[in-house]
């Protein structure tokens, strides 16, 4: 997993969640907290789709010895995230 590449694109979202908390508070207009906010949803479907590419890699690595079991779990955790 590429675990640090995860950890700084989510604090990089911590930091515009901050930002947009900010903006509200300071009541900047709504086209420029809609715009942080689309960059948010933007980052975090890039997370979702980093962690649901490495764990397809592990289940498909592990599936000639768990079978089924794994390939549910991989359906599952893809349905989730969509």
């Amino acid at each position: 997993m590429e675990r640090e590449k995860i950890i700084k694109r989510l604090k990089r979202i911590e930091g515009q969640v901050r930002g947009i908390q900010s903006m509200v508070e300071n009541e900047r207009a709504c086209p420029d907290i809609l715009l942080e906010i689309s960059a948010i949803k933007s980052a975090l479907d890039s997370v979702g789709r980093i962690l649901t590419k490495d764990y397809t890699y592990d289940c498909l690595r592990d599936f000639s010895s768990t079978g089924n079991e794994k390939l549910e779990s991989l359906l599952k955790a893809i349905f989730k995230y969509r």
